[in-house]
């Protein structure tokens, strides 16, 4: 392999913000070539790639990021379209999600949080309706994050995974896409709500004296939401 290629491919640092990085240079380096043959494709260019970072794993900081971004490229071009684009962008991090927490969740030092009862308990009743429960979870805004350790733990094939979360989000991102085409609520109002939960977020972290960016901060200590998993066993009857 050419030396130049093997720096391109080498992984550095973090794998879950290395990964992270790669998937956002690549769609913008691909997003280059199209303005420029079709300049009017500018707005779902940037839809495409600001998607990326709106749902990786650096998201929880960004937790109202997708929606706004959604309805204001809605203003400019079709709903379906729209929703082709940021719906292939949410699915391509999905799948990098999928790969970064099967990776965590694959830590001997999680040893401890996959054999408690209440994860257990959570694998069990999964794997009752595992397709519909991730399309439930990928249509409503109940935190997927939840089905997706769930899934990664029960070993359910990422195929089918995938078919259903797109099978749940799309008509999601539709929603989204017809309302603020329809509506056209003002972009002054879209980056304050972004913006708003983006400080509530980063400085209730400070508050509690955790690193601003937790989800890649360190592979010292288990992921910011893996006791969650957990809890949601022990939250229901």
């Amino acid at each position: 392999m050419p030396r130049a290629l093997r720096f391109l491919v080498k992984p550095r640092g973090d794998p879950r913000a290395d990964v992270f990085l790669r998937a956002a240079a690549g769609a913008a380096l691909v997003g280059i070539p199209i303005i420029l043959l079709i300049p009017r494709s500018v707005t779902l260019v940037w839809l495409a790639v600001l998607s990326l970072p709106a749902n990786s794993p650096l998201s929880p900081i960004l937790p109202t990021a997708f929606e706004p971004l959604i309805m204001e490229a809605a203003k400019y071009e079709s709903a379906l379209l729209v929703t082709l684009v940021a719906t292939a962008g949410y699915m391509y991090m999905e799948y990098v999600n999928w790969r970064v927490y099967a990776w965590v969740l694959s830590w001997d030092r999680l040893d401890g949080l996959r054999s408690r009862r209440s994860v257990q308990w959570g694998i069990t009743n999964f794997a009752r309706a595992p397709f519909w429960t991730v399309v439930v979870f990928a249509f409503t805004p109940l935190p997927f994050f939840v089905v997706r350790s769930l899934a990664i733990l029960h070993r359910w094939p990422v195929r089918r995974f995938m078919v259903a979360t797109v099978i749940g989000r799309m008509p999601r991102v539709f929603f989204y896409a017809w309302f603020g085409g329809l509506l056209r609520v003002p972009t002054w109002m879209l980056v304050t709500v972004v913006v708003g939960a983006t400080v509530a977020v980063v400085g209730g972290r400070l508050i509690r004296g955790e690193p601003i960016l937790a989800e890649v901060a360190s592979t010292d200590a288990p992921p910011p939401h893996a006791d969650a998993v957990g809890e949601m066993g022990e939250r229901s009857p």
